[in-house]
C-alpha cells in the first residue's frame, strides 16, 4: 500500500511538472506544439535504446563464459550499436525535418514587434500594419491565431527570448537582429524569461505574454496609440 501511494504521488508530481503557464510541455502556439511533439518522440527514443541496451546487459549476463562467441558477438553489434544507431538517426532526420517550419517566413502584413533587451528588461516595439508604432514594457500582448514576427536587438549583452508555451528560444545578441516567428493558438497568459546570464539583474528579466481574442487586440491597439504623440 505504502509503494503504490508513493507511486501515485510521485506520478502526480511528475505531470504536475508539464503543465502550467511557463511550460514548453504545455504548448499554446504552433510553434510550441512542434517543440513538444519532438521531446516526446525524443523520450520514447530514449526508452527504446535504454531498454535495448539493458536487455543486452541482462543476455550478456547470463550469458557469460558459455554459448557461441560469434553469435553473442552478433547481439552486441545489432543490439548495442545498430539499434541505438537507428532509432538516433531516425530522430534526427524528424528533428531536422521540422526547421523549415520553426524558421518559415511570416507573411505580408503580419504584426511585428520589434524586442530590445535591456539591463535588465523587455522593450517591446509594436508596427501593427496600417497604425502608428508604439511600444511597451515586459508585457506582450497578441491575437490568437494570428503570425506575429519577432526582430530581436540587443546593445548590451547576450540574452536570449524564451516564451516556453509558445514557442522555442532565440538568442538577442548585440550587433546582429534575430527573427522569431511565433503562432498563438490559445488564448491566456503566458510567461517567458530571458534563458541566457546576463549580469547581476538576470532574474528581473522576466515578461508576459498575454493571447487575446481577434476582436479584443484590435480596441487594445486603439488604446494604446491614443497614448502615443502624434
Amino acid at each position: 500500500m505504502t509503494l503504490r501511494r508513493h507511486t501515485v504521488v510521485a506520478t502526480t508530481l511528475l505531470w504536475t511538472g508539464c503543465g502550467g503557464p511557463q511550460s514548453a510541455l504545455s504548448p499554446a502556439g504552433l510553434e510550441a506544439e512542434r517543440i513538444a511533439s519532438l521531446f516526446w518522440w525524443m523520450t520514447a527514443g530514449a526508452g527504446v535504446v535504454w531498454l535495448s541496451v539493458i536487455l543486452l546487459a541482462v543476455f550478456a549476463a547470463k550469458k557469460r563464459g558459455t554459448g557461441d562467441r560469434s553469435r553473442e558477438g552478433n547481439w552486441i553489434i545489432f543490439g548495442g550499436a545498430a539499434t541505438p544507431a537507428v532509432v538516433l538517426a531516425v530522430l534526427l532526420i524528424f528533428g531536422l525535418s521540422m526547421l523549415p517550419d520553426l524558421l518559415g517566413v511570416a507573411p505580408k502584413n503580419t504584426l511585428r514587434v520589434h524586442v530590445t533587451a535591456e539591463q535588465w528588461w523587455w522593450r517591446f516595439r509594436y508596427e501593427v500594419p496600417g497604425r502608428r508604432p508604439f511600444e511597451t514594457a515586459n508585457e506582450l500582448r497578441l491575437p490568437v491565431g494570428e503570425p506575429v514576427e519577432f526582430l530581436l536587438h540587443s546593445s548590451n549583452v547576450i540574452h536570449s527570448f524564451w516564451i516556453p508555451s509558445l514557442g522555442g528560444k532565440m538568442d538577442v545578441m548585440p550587433g546582429r537582429v534575430n527573427r522569431l516567428v511565433l503562432h498563438p493558438t490559445t488564448t491566456g497568459t503566458y510567461l517567458g524569461t530571458c534563458a541566457e546570464f546576463c549580469g547581476i539583474g538576470h532574474a528581473k528579466m522576466a515578461m508576459q505574454a498575454i493571447v487575446v481574442p481577434k476582436e479584443a487586440f484590435g480596441p487594445w491597439v486603439d488604446t494604446m496609440q491614443r497614448a502615443v504623440k502624434p
